[in-house]
């Protein structure tokens, strides 16, 4: 029996490098969205399920990049945002230590 397709890593979070590299790629939301506490930030984040080709990961959406797609697509409900494409970016942002780091953006919806 080959566990390969089983073992292979699935559902790491999209990271800004991951954007930077290939900014022209428009990411596939595969799934419902569901909402979760994170434990890093103390409130509620949207997680995205998003392919590209074989590269599946979650996009840990802030509220600003949802309420973007929520009003591109006229829709707050996830399930009908299941099948869109979002265009990401990358820009700079302070953290609430001070330290700056690049962040995600959605740039368009399709």
């Amino acid at each position: 029996m080959d566990i390969s397709d089983y073992t292979k890593q699935q559902g790491t979070f999209l990271k800004a490098e991951d954007v930077a590299k290939n900014p022209s790629i428009a990411w596939e939301i595969t799934g419902e969205g569901s909402l979760v506490t994170s434990e890093k930030f103390g409130n509620q984040r949207l997680h995205l399920p998003i392919k590209n080709g074989e590269d599946v990961r979650i996009f840990d959406c802030s509220k600003t990049n949802s309420r973007f797609i929520e009003e591109k697509l006229q829709t707050s409900d996830t399930k009908v945002w299941v099948g869109k494409f979002l265009v990401l970016e990358t820009y700079r942002t302070k953290t609430s230590d001070g330290k700056l780091v690049d962040a995600i953006n959605v740039k368009e919806v399709k």
